[in-house]
């Protein structure tokens, strides 16, 4: 790496953390993601100049497994037992939806039928894009459209969370309040010394090592996550300094922005029509199948409707916390969503379109 990357990565993180604090200051949701995905966005569009290398996201998603694996009590590993159904439930209907919106876009909006099915596809960008090449899709939209969606629902599901929370929860506290009590009570958790967070850490890398060699979908940070949690489960130490969430979260917003390019914003206007669709369609599924989930679930209403939301497994999970949900529920939703449309989706489209 040389000079000119290493000032140009000093300036992505200042910004993204800028951003964060700035958003977090308007008492925006998932402040320091959100508020760090835009700045940075906008310094990248407007000067080229964002960089964050590919090692970060490694870094990142061992980061927050970690983080979401030291959350694990032995009620939540009791708890993943019944999320298998919803779970595939969920999937089933995220398929079927996503089936309808890539035969509105290829019917009505002169998207070709191969390009579409991946461009609604609910999974990874870099997954979805990977296979996409494999199967001679047009690469360059698909991966637009993606970022697209995730852009879309990572800024969607904080504010619409809020609004249902508070709107469901007839307490006479706010959606701030309850989320700063909430980190009063962690905040007297016992065994938070260096020597627990020296233990998690290594645990953390250890499993995310593990799981980025098996290549699983999403396995860095869910080793990661089970490994941490394990440790937690047993021995009641883990621990993770709520700044830290803060730094990831920057990070995971950062990560995403840095990808915004001038290019983007300009082919933007030959895909009006289809980035309409992505963006009312998807935030359309994370409503009916977050709510799905809520009424055939224990899940509380926040934690359904992130469960249900096809953004990124790391940036969602970490949003978690922040709005009321269950951290640990939501990231064991979020597994299964990417485990079976990455291995399903390629089968489904093979037998489409052969």
């Amino acid at each position: 790496m040389n000079s000119i990357n290493i000032i140009n990565l000093i300036l992505t993180i200042i910004i993204a953390i800028l951003g964060g604090y700035l958003a977090d200051k308007k008492k925006v949701p998932a402040a320091y993601m959100l508020g760090a995905l835009f700045l940075v966005a906008i310094f990248n569009v407007l000067f080229n100049r964002a960089f964050f290398p590919t090692y970060f996201k490694f870094i990142t998603q061992i980061a927050t497994g970690t983080f979401i694996g030291s959350k694990f009590r032995s009620e939540d590993i009791k708890m993943l037992k019944k999320v298998i159904i919803p779970g595939m439930t969920m999937v089933v209907l995220m398929i079927a939806f996503s089936f309808l919106l890539s035969y509105l876009m290829s019917t009505f909006l002169g998207i070709d039928s191969l390009t579409s099915f991946f461009a609604t596809a609910p999974g990874g960008i870099m997954d979805i894009s990977l296979i996409a090449y494999d199967f001679k899709a047009n690469t360059s939209q698909v991966a637009l459209l993606q970022l697209i969606r995730l852009i879309s629902v990572i800024a969607f599901v904080p504010f619409f969370t809020k609004k249902c929370y508070e709107r469901n929860n007839k307490k006479n506290v706010s959606f701030e309040q309850e989320i700063k009590n909430e980190i009063k009570e962690e905040e007297k958790i016992e065994n938070k010394n260096k020597k627990s967070l020296l233990f998690t850490i290594i645990i953390g890398i250890i499993g995310g090592v593990i799981g980025y060699f098996t290549h699983l979908p999403a396995g860095t940070m869910s080793c990661s996550m089970a490994l941490v949690a394990y440790f937690n489960v047993k021995t009641h130490r883990a621990y993770m300094p709520l700044t830290l969430r803060k730094i990831i979260q920057s990070f995971g917003g950062a990560l995403i922005g840095a990808k915004v390019t001038l290019s983007d914003v300009i082919t933007l206007k030959d895909l009006v029509l289809p980035i309409i669709l992505i963006i009312i369609g998807f935030c359309l599924m994370n409503v009916l199948v977050g709510f799905f989930l809520y009424k055939t679930t224990k899940f509380s209403l926040s934690t359904a409707l992130l469960s249900a939301s096809p953004g990124g497994m790391s940036d969602i999970s970490l949003m978690a916390e922040d709005l009321g949900a269950n951290g640990p529920q939501v990231a064991s939703m979020q597994f299964l969503r990417a485990i079976f449309i990455v291995g399903v989706y390629p089968i489904i489209i093979k037998i489409l379109f052969t």
